[in-house]
């Protein structure tokens, strides 16, 4: 009878979350680290350790997890993703002072096929032009 195994935190990290699904992929096909250890040539240890985000898994190791346990290549992709976040610095770790900039700009025009050369067009008091359909000058 094996451990009990190790609780994750999916939500922790890219890690995290990419162990996280390697064990539900290798839960879901019914297969022991053991097993799946011996089909894709690693070792029990190390795919429980990927599992547990205590190990980084490489690009290969993942692309014959996807292979084995038919995934579609999900695995590698999650792989890449954690590359990804590992090289850049993430939002959270930049100063809280520092603000966000949104500028949004909006401008509203009416289409149509007749009558909008003859309606000239309004401005609103944030800059947006305004456009009257024709028809609508009586409102």
């Amino acid at each position: 009878m094996g451990q009990q195994p190790a609780e994750l935190r999916p939500h922790a990290s890219a890690r995290h979350f990419l162990g996280a699904e390697l064990r539900c992929w290798r839960q879901q096909r019914g297969l022991s680290l053991a097993r799946l250890a011996a089909l894709v040539y690693v070792s029990p240890d190390l795919l429980g350790k990927i599992e547990k985000a205590e190990r980084v898994a490489s690009l290969d190791v993942m692309t014959r997890c996807d292979q084995v346990l038919e995934t579609g290549g999900a695995l590698a992709r999650l792989r890449r993703f954690v590359d990804r976040q590992t090289a850049r610095p993430s939002r959270a770790d930049a100063s809280a002072t520092e603000p966000i900039r949104i500028r949004v700009v909006t401008e509203i025009v009416a289409v149509g096929s007749v009558g909008l050369e003859t309606a000239p067009p309004m401005t609103s008091d944030d800059g947006a032009r305004l456009y009257l359909l024709p028809g609508e000058q009586d409102r």
